[in-house]
């Protein structure tokens, strides 16, 4: 059952009342009637179950039944990726939501030809991602940077960047993996220029590969970040 997002829920409500988009959304598109059963998340960790009690013209009143508070994972899995054609950046802004990513950040490089697109288009898929999946934890889309400032803003974030590298040969991503905040970097169309590939190995950041074939960047995002949550999930089955 799809929930829909309440960030004005806490764990300490008895009743909530909902409006705009997501009072919308239940009454003329899901149709919900009094007394019907619905699910909401608040993206800061909380899901519930509430029943909905009145609905008026601009707003739907609800009872919450039942609170379930979810605590953040330890480790958390962050995407550098650059603006791709063919909508194509949208695709890996939601799927990877849907697998619990918890910071986007939108990068420029040498060879990113899309136009950047307002951050606030992202954020309105990841909102729709986590009420299609349940998912407690509304991921946060950073502000647009160029591939060379990015590495400040991941140190100060507290991530371990790791990057898909298609020139590499033999490093698999259980290979770069650590016990810090990783963050998956995602060249562009074409790949990473010369120089930004001087720059990895001058940093020494680690690198990986993710098979024998050129794959496209959003089916690169899409592979990393699963292989890593399968590695986490193995390791805590409370992974989220």
């Amino acid at each position: 059952m799809p929930s829909f997002y309440t960030p004005n829920l806490t764990e300490n409500n008895e009743n909530l009342i909902i409006r705009g988009d997501e009072f919308h959304h239940i009454k003329n598109v899901f149709r919900k009637q009094i007394g019907d059963e619905i699910l909401l998340t608040n993206g800061s960790g909380i899901l519930a179950k509430a029943e909905i009690s009145e609905i008026l013209k601009t707003e739907i009143a609800v009872n919450i039944l039942s609170i379930k508070k979810l605590d953040i994972s330890e480790q958390k899995i962050a995407i550098a990726f650059p603006f791709l054609k063919n909508k194509h950046d949208n695709l890996i802004v939601e799927k990877l939501t849907e697998l619990g990513v918890k910071d986007f950040f939108p990068i420029i490089t040498k060879r990113t030809i899309q136009k950047p697109k307002p951050i606030e288009k992202f954020e309105k898929i990841t909102i729709s991602a986590i009420k299609q999946c349940d998912n407690a934890f509304l991921p946060k889309v950073h502000q647009t940077v160029k591939f060379s400032h990015l590495f400040e803003i991941l140190q100060d974030k507290n991530y371990q960047p790791i990057i898909a590298l298609e020139t590499e040969k033999e490093k698999l991503l259980f290979d770069a993996v650590s016990n810090q905040n990783l963050c998956i970097i995602i060249g562009p169309e074409g790949g990473f220029a010369e120089e930004e590939i001087a720059f990895i190995k001058e940093q020494n950041i680690p690198t990986f590969k993710l098979g024998n074939h050129v794959l496209r960047a959003e089916t690169a995002a899409i592979s990393a970040v699963s292989q890593l949550v399968s590695i986490y999930l193995k390791n805590n089955k409370n992974f989220y």
